[in-house]
């Protein structure tokens, strides 16, 4: 490998001046002269043999090139920081530090609270942000992993082969119905499936449930009633309804609804596994090692939980 002879601080400065498209402004975010700052910018001009900002009316625009090295830089200087900031050790206890966390709400309401009680006993100092799943994650997961510590999704929800892995806990389909519900019985024939109404998660075809894709094997086309944008509500807008449901087994369980019943499906649908996901960049990070450790511990203390499946609730 061969690097140019090029000051590797003006690195930083071409991104300041592309993100500000203004010499004076990226000097004072810089703590650098206006002088300095041209002068840093008539290198970096000479380097790529490029204006890299050019006058258009009253304002500086980027050139195509100097477009195409900023959509890069961000992340590259995130990545050099990462490797900067490497560290042998990582102690948990004396740590500041905010992990992010990307997941559906039926991983958030299950997994959460362990996780959130397991870091506040470890690391008192270290926050944690849930943010949801949502179709770019689905489109373009490595992007989404290298803006985040950890996307928590089923395997086979798409591949992403350059990114490790870590499997958590599984869970199953299960398929419920309000209790007063008499126009199905406990085993479901397709004919009943298909002529159901049923309640359903997500609008996109890419984030819709895998069972749709377990259903549609069976020869079952559902017809949705009501759609939502999350699982964890499912269960609970059926009461009172001849209404529908698949829910995640471990959801539905933890806080039983005696309104609810079971329903046995033409044919059972295969389990799925939550898989903690992450970017290859963090390797070198004992912090994220840490986390990824205590995440992988609390996945199999709950994968050893009973999950209340023992039967359905009597009518």
């Amino acid at each position: 490998m061969h690097l140019p002879s090029l000051d590797l601080n003006l690195i930083v400065v071409l991104h300041a001046l592309l993100e500000e498209r203004n010499v004076t402004r990226a000097g004072e975010r810089l703590g650098m002269s206006q002088p300095g700052t041209s002068a840093a910018l008539g290198r970096l001009r000479r380097h790529f043999n490029d204006p890299l900002l050019q006058r258009e009316g009253g304002q500086y625009v980027l050139t195509p090139l100097a477009q195409g090295l900023y959509d890069q830089l961000g992340r590259m200087l995130d990545d050099l920081q990462r490797l900067l900031d490497a560290q042998p050790r990582f102690d948990a206890a004396a740590a500041e530090r905010r992990f992010v966390v990307q997941c559906s709400d039926a991983v958030l309401s299950v997994l959460g609270p362990r996780l959130v009680a397991a870091v506040a006993r470890a690391a008192p100092g270290v926050s944690l942000d849930f943010r949801g799943i949502d179709q770019a994650v689905v489109n373009d997961p490595l992007t989404t992993l290298r803006d985040i510590d950890v996307l928590i999704a089923p395997r086979g929800l798409f591949s992403v082969p350059e990114a490790l892995s870590a499997e958590l806990y599984s869970d199953r389909w299960i398929c419920v119905t309000w209790r007063g519900n008499h126009s199905v019985a406990d085993r479901l024939t397709r004919e009943d499936a298909a002529r159901a109404r049923w309640v359903m998660p997500f609008r996109q075809p890419l984030m819709a449930s895998p069972a749709d894709a377990g259903l549609a094997a069976l020869g079952i086309d559902r017809h949705c009633a009501v759609r939502v944008e999350n699982f964890a509500v499912l269960g609970r807008l059926v009461v009172g309804t001849d209404l529908l449901v698949l829910c995640h087994e471990r959801l539905i369980r933890r806080h039983p609804d005696h309104q609810l019943r079971d329903l046995d499906l033409p044919s059972a649908l295969p389990p799925f596994t939550e898989t903690a996901w992450w970017h290859p960049v963090r390797q070198l990070d004992p912090g994220h090692r840490w986390f990824i450790d205590l995440l992988i511990e609390q996945g199999r203390a709950l994968q050893g939980e009973p999950d209340g499946s023992s039967g359905r609730a009597e009518p």
